[in-house]
């Protein structure tokens, strides 16, 4: 099954350069055959692979389930370009998509990463992150993550302060970093080249680094069931 291909790239490089309505609605064809036909597909199969490994995972092949709508906002947008120059896909386990643990495509010439975490934090989300970071057993397990991200050269990236936060408690030292981040996920980020138009690569390379990576994802779902 063809997925991307370099006809996808030259879309977002092209609407990055005329990022305006009329310039879209004469390419809209483009976008609908390059970008939307080939991430419905990628969709389906990398959602269904995913439910094996994790019953619960939510998915669905169209725009507003897990793709991203490529017009902006335009509430929060106002005077600025109308169309994002992207390609954002997820899946998601728990009710509301932005605010629940993830796995997450993202496709942005000229490179796209797979990552997975949770892209939202809610005061809740936060609270409960926070409150796991009181735990022995969460650092542990937190530390061993920084120490498999570094082995497969992921980042582990998300908003952050500058300081640690007011009235948090520090039981063990190694969890001072982790409290900085207000957001947390894994990333992996590779350029777009010949074997990202390659889709058995593709499928295969999404699959294995969400396999590597549902650990954390698990961690994720584990803090918020139960602090």
């Amino acid at each position: 099954m063809q997925y991307f291909s370099d006809d996808t790239v030259d879309f977002l490089e092209q609407l990055k350069l005329n990022n305006n309505k009329e310039w879209f609605h004469n390419n809209r064809y483009r976008y609908e055959q390059y970008v939307l036909k080939p991430a419905m597909n990628f969709v389906s199969n990398i959602g269904s692979f995913l439910q094996k490994i994790n019953p619960k995972i939510n998915y669905s092949p169209k725009i507003d389930g897990s793709i991203f709508r490529i017009h902006k906002d335009s509430r929060i947008n106002h005077g600025k370009p109308p169309f994002k120059t992207h390609i954002g896909i997820i899946f998601w386990q728990g009710n509301i998509r932005l605010e629940s643990p993830s796995f997450y495509v993202h496709i942005e010439p000229p490179f796209y990463y797979t990552g997975v975490g949770i892209s939202r934090f809610t005061p809740k989300v936060l609270m409960s992150y926070r409150n796991a970071l009181q735990y022995k057993k969460e650092i542990d397990f937190l530390c061993d993550i920084e120490i498999k991200a570094k082995k497969h050269y992921w980042n582990i990236a998300g908003d952050k302060l500058k300081k640690i936060p007011k009235n948090i408690i520090i039981n063990d030292e190694r969890a001072i970093p982790f409290t900085k981040y207000k957001t947390i996920y894994l990333k992996d980020e590779m350029p777009i080249n010949h074997d990202f138009y390659n889709s058995l690569y593709l499928e295969k390379y999404v699959k294995n680094i969400f396999s590597e990576m549902n650990l954390f994802h698990q961690w994720l779902v584990h803090i918020l069931d139960n602090y």
